[in-house]
């Protein structure tokens, strides 16, 4: 039914740059609100070519005829209701959408939205969906959807790759810690901000620093196998992405990853010399390699589509408006 509905005028913030660049490759006219610090508050595009999406100057939002606000951090709401004169939820429909596993407990933490019933949470996992105390509020989950990569694997450097935004200051969360011991089996280079600072004394784990998602990928897909280390996030996207190209994983077995790599597509474990072992193989062995990253590919393909992802999403719109009303 989301074929037939109109377009909407949606103000969403840049709170994370490849989710945002899914959510408005859609058909709806994106307000991205910008502050004159341009600060996390107000980022606005940041340089990003979406066709869809308008910056917008916090001080004209009022003048606006929002639809929809879509929330992604706490804050948000004191900032959409100061902004635009409407009180999220209230005034003006909302949802919210949570793309992080519960802190600081893991079942025990209550969602800052739980005590409403007027905003639907929107989690981006099931597991999300799950740990997260919900309270009153309705909850849904719309898993990610991306625009395919391109099947660009070719498996040429004997190394592993991952993508970690700021493993120095994430730690353990992201299994920083991890890519020591997992290095002295195979060389692993690292992509994402921060990780230029990365140093291990033995060369075997190389900062390769943050770069463009054009020249990343197809870097990415240039080694044997990817690494995904982390212990508590969300469903990382450059997991999903690694799969689009083709390139057999190897996990740490937490939150969504092992629902979403099939045992055909590589290894899931919570054991680190398993880990290390499934990197040695398939750095040896490339066309096992090649075959589960075939694997890998063919699930990626199946389960995370833009399509799939924005039509869902023109439901959530929908639904949202008629609670509003």
């Amino acid at each position: 039914m989301s074929d037939v509905k109109a377009a909407r005028t949606v103000l969403v913030w840049h709170v994370h740059g490849s989710w945002t660049e899914a959510f408005v490759a859609g058909r709806h006219r994106y307000l991205v609100p910008y502050t004159s610090a341009r600060d996390v508050d107000g980022r606005g595009l940041c340089g990003r070519n979406w066709p869809r999406a308008q910056e917008i100057s916090d001080s004209d939002l009022a003048d606006e005829a929002v639809d929809l606000v879509v929330l992604q951090r706490p804050e948000e709401l004191e900032l959409a209701t100061r902004w635009l004169g409407r009180r999220p939820g209230i005034d003006v429909p909302a949802v919210y959408v949570e793309h992080n596993a519960p802190r600081p407990f893991a079942v025990d933490s209550v969602h800052p939205l739980a005590g409403r019933d007027d905003i639907p949470v929107v989690h981006v996992t099931d597991f999300n969906r799950l740990m997260w105390d919900n309270g009153a509020a309705p909850t849904r989950v719309i898993a990610h959807g991306i625009a395919d990569p391109g099947a660009h694997y070719t498996g040429e450097i004997p190394a592993a790759a991952t993508m970690i935004n700021e493993p120095l200051r994430r730690g353990r969360t992201v299994g920083t810690d991890l890519l020591a011991p997992l290095g002295a089996r195979v060389p692993i280079d690292v992509w994402g901000m921060g990780t230029e600072l990365l140093a291990d004394g033995s060369g075997q784990v190389r900062g390769r620093g943050d770069v463009p998602t054009a020249t990343l990928l197809p870097e990415v897909a240039r080694r044997r196998v990817f690494l995904h280390t982390a212990r508590w996030t969300s469903l990382g996207l450059s997991l999903v992405e690694a799969m689009y190209l083709g390139m057999p994983v190897v996990a740490v077995a937490s939150t969504m990853a092992p629902l979403t790599v099939p045992a055909e597509a590589g290894v899931v474990s919570a054991d680190v010399d398993t880990l290390g072992l499934a990197l040695e193989h398939f750095v040896t062995d490339r066309s096992a390699a090649a075959a589960a990253g075939k694997a890998a590919r063919d699930y990626a393909t199946a389960h995370f589509t833009l399509a799939r992802f924005l039509g869902e999403w023109d439901d959530v719109i929908e639904e949202a408006i008629d609670i509003c009303q």
